[in-house]
C-alpha cells in the first residue's frame, strides 16, 4: 500500500489516503469523491511531490511527455531527462497517472 496525501483540493476531503500499488489515481480521486476536471489536459494537471526514495508513480508514456511539453508544464529538455533517466518530472495528468509509492498531489494550474 502506498500513502497519497491529497493538498488543496477540497478541504473537507484532504488528507492522507491508502491507494494499491498501480492504482490509477482518477479511480482513487473519484473514490473519496474528490473533484478534479478532466474535461481537458490542462484541467486536468498535479503537481506530484515525492515522498518516498523510490519513484513512487508510474513511468510515463511518451504521449503524456508530449502533452505536458505541448501545454508547457515542462520543458523538452525535462522530458528528455525523463525519458533518459525513467523518471517522472513534479507534474502530472492526472487520468494517465498510477500510484506506486507515497506522494503528495496537489492540483496544478498552468500560469
Amino acid at each position: 500500500m502506498a500513502k497519497v496525501i491529497f493538498m488543496h483540493f477540497d478541504m473537507a476531503k484532504d488528507g492522507i489516503y491508502d491507494a494499491k500499488i498501480g492504482e490509477p489515481l482518477m479511480r482513487l480521486l473519484r473514490g473519496k469523491d474528490i473533484q478534479i476536471s478532466c474535461d481537458n489536459y490542462k484541467d486536468c494537471l498535479v503537481e506530484v511531490v515525492h515522498i518516498a526514495d523510490e519513484e513512487p508513480t508510474s513511468y510515463m508514456e511518451d504521449e503524456e511527455l508530449d502533452i505536458l511539453v505541448n501545454l508547457g508544464a515542462i520543458t523538452k529538455e525535462e522530458a528528455l531527462e525523463c525519458q533518459q533517466y525513467t523518471i517522472s518530472p513534479k507534474i502530472r495528468v492526472a487520468s494517465m497517472m498510477l500510484v506506486k509509492g507515497d506522494v503528495l498531489v496537489k492540483p496544478f494550474k498552468l500560469k
